[in-house]
């Protein structure tokens, strides 16, 4: 049996670095998709190099998309297509395959390996925001983790944007993986948010501004405030919310041996992302 990791990238290049560390063992292929767009439909350059990863390159499965459809104004769709791109790299699975689906910064924990004798499985993930030891301590489901990776056998698989709905429970009747046989790991990974600059989160949120949206539906929100460089620097300093949702909170942890190997031996090295 083999697994597959598949992620779209745009640019994060130290959470891939940590992605590679923790998962090469265990991963056979690393199905990487990154468009030649942002999902509000901005043109963008080609940001991986693979030179950055030649340690790597014998497992890493790269394709660069440039044939999206035109932009409707509905900034998921674009996700939603770049993300659906991983089949391209799909060659030579068989049925009882694995694949995983995460965003790069969503890394799963693979070390107990129940999610082998599944069909699907999600992986619940500590989150962090903005450093790697902030932690959202509160505001959460799931026993305040993040249902962050998904994986699914290949005889299962229809389209990416499907898996990465998979829900924990309650599935409804009509849902087509109600009757997918589940694993949910509570001991899943990590999920390492708005880990980049101020300059940086700013941009993020501009372009995502279809999330915010949905992440704040029925309130009264202040984009210019959302984006503002200085209140975004205040809001790390206070460990507080890069949404401003007051239900969320941040706390700062001992980085341990719950974290990342690779974390764990370079905490000099990554002292700049360590609050």
């Amino acid at each position: 049996m083999k697994i597959y990791d598949c992620l779209p990238y745009c640019g994060e290049d130290l959470l891939l670095k940590i992605r590679f560390e923790t998962l090469y063992q265990d991963v056979d292929k690393f199905v990487i998709v990154e468009g030649n767009k942002h999902f509000n439909g901005e043109k963008k350059s080609q940001l991986f190099n693979l030179q950055k990863f030649e340690k790597y390159k014998d497992k890493i499965k790269y394709y660069f998309i440039e044939d999206f459809p035109i932009h409707t104004g509905n900034n998921y769709e674009y996700e939603d297509y770049q993300r659906n791109q991983i089949k391209r790299g799909f060659d030579g699975l068989d049925a009882e395959d694995l694949i995983l689906l995460s965003d790069v910064d969503e890394i799963p924990n693979l070390r107990n390996k129940k999610f082998l004798n599944y069909d699907s499985a999600v992986f619940l993930q500590n989150m962090y925001y903005y450093k790697f030891n902030i932690h959202w301590s509160k505001g959460l489901k799931w026993d305040n983790k993040w249902p962050g990776t998904k994986s699914c056998r290949f005889k299962y698989f229809e389209t990416a944007d499907k898996i990465k709905k998979f829900r924990v429970k309650n599935i409804p009747w009509w849902r087509f993986d109600r009757k997918i046989k589940r694993y949910v790991e509570s001991d899943g990974g990590w999920h390492f948010t708005f880990l980049m600059s101020t300059n940086d989160i700013s941009k993020k949120l501009s372009r995502f501004s279809h999330e915010i949206d949905h992440l704040l539906k029925n309130k009264d929100y202040d984009m210019n405030n959302l984006l503002d460089e200085k209140k975004i620097e205040k809001r790390i300093l206070d460990f507080k919310d890069p949404y401003d949702r007051s239900h969320v909170k941040l706390k700062k942890v001992k980085i341990d041996n719950t974290f990342p190997e690779y974390i764990l031996k370079n905490i000099d090295k990554l002292s700049d992302y360590i609050a």
